[in-house]
């Protein structure tokens, strides 16, 4: 999307709608058209289509619509309004629909009950965004410093809890060195953890070095609370993981009770098998083509 046409605004929103529209919008070309009212949180979306627009212009239009509103907000959005000719954006046009959406005129008692519904769900999207994006815990000092050295390849071994009393991410245990095949045996699978692994290993004859993060958390033996705070904290721990104390994560792995940990397990997730193919089927050959079936004796 590129921006036609800008306007900084005054205080007076009809002076600027006098200024701006319909002049600016183009004669048959579809767009978005964003208007701010008295302040910054009530703009007014207008979708505008005019009839002659080519169909696919008009098609574009709908399809990127819902990701707009998206994109700019939709707790911003006040009114939304859909136009198919210009003359519909005048200043008067839009004042008179804009009195007859406010303005409610005698409603039965299921239109009343609608209208309070619609007003609702409109305080829930002005109140914040749409959709949560993870809880964000403090990281206990001791796992900060604990991260930071299995960032500088001083810690093989670096397990963390959430600590769902105080609400803080804290260290469970480190170890300067551990094999492959001991790390099973260090990973609970009645309780659910985040474990760093710094697994060192060779691949066709070239040693290698990869931190591995496994996320065990088991089916049973936990409380619904305790997985959805794991669950929730993993993103914004991880991003901190990365950008605040600079782990470099090679892979992921998700693993309960059953799942394996073995040395082999690790190097199927670091290196995994190339996927092959699918052969095509084989036509048999037509009647009266290639060797005979029946011989005679």
């Amino acid at each position: 999307m590129t921006p036609n046409y800008e306007f900084a605004g005054t205080a007076n929103w009809r002076d600027d709608w006098k200024a701006c529209l319909p002049e600016c919008v183009d004669a048959y070309e579809p767009c978005f058209i964003l208007f701010r009212l008295n302040t910054i949180t009530e703009w007014v979306l207008i979708t505008f289509v005019d009839d002659r627009a080519p169909v696919r212009e008009k098609m574009l239009l709908a399809a990127t619509c819902a990701t707009f509103k998206s994109e700019f907000g939709q707790c911003y959005i006040e009114h939304e309004k859909h136009v198919t000719d210009q003359k519909d954006l005048t200043l008067d046009s839009f004042e008179s629909w804009l009195k007859a959406k406010t303005e409610l005129g005698p409603m039965s008692e299921v239109e009343r009950e609608l209208h309070n519904a619609q007003q609702e769900r409109a305080a829930i999207a002005h109140a914040g965004p749409q959709h949560m994006k993870g809880v964000a815990f403090p990281v206990d000092r001791n796992a900060e410093e604990a991260l930071r050295k299995l960032a500088q390849q001083q810690l093989s071994f670096v397990q963390l809890s959430v600590d769902t009393l105080n609400e803080a991410i804290k260290l469970e245990s480190t170890l300067d060195s551990l094999e492959p095949t001991a790390l099973a045996s260090k990973v609970p699978r009645d309780k659910p953890r985040y474990t760093f692994y710094n697994f060192d290993h060779t691949w066709e004859g070239v040693p290698q070095k990869c931190t591995l993060f496994i996320y065990s958390l088991p089916s049973s033996g936990s409380s619904i609370k305790e997985r959805m705070l794991y669950s929730s904290c993993k993103g914004p721990f991880l991003s901190a993981a990365q950008n605040q104390y600079g782990v470099m994560i090679t892979n992921k792995m998700e693993v309960d009770a059953r799942d394996d940990l073995s040395e082999k397990a690790l190097l199927e997730v670091i290196h995994p098998l190339p996927v092959e193919a699918p052969k095509q089927f084989s036509r048999p050959a037509p009647p009266r083509a290639g060797p005979r079936r029946i011989t005679k004796v």
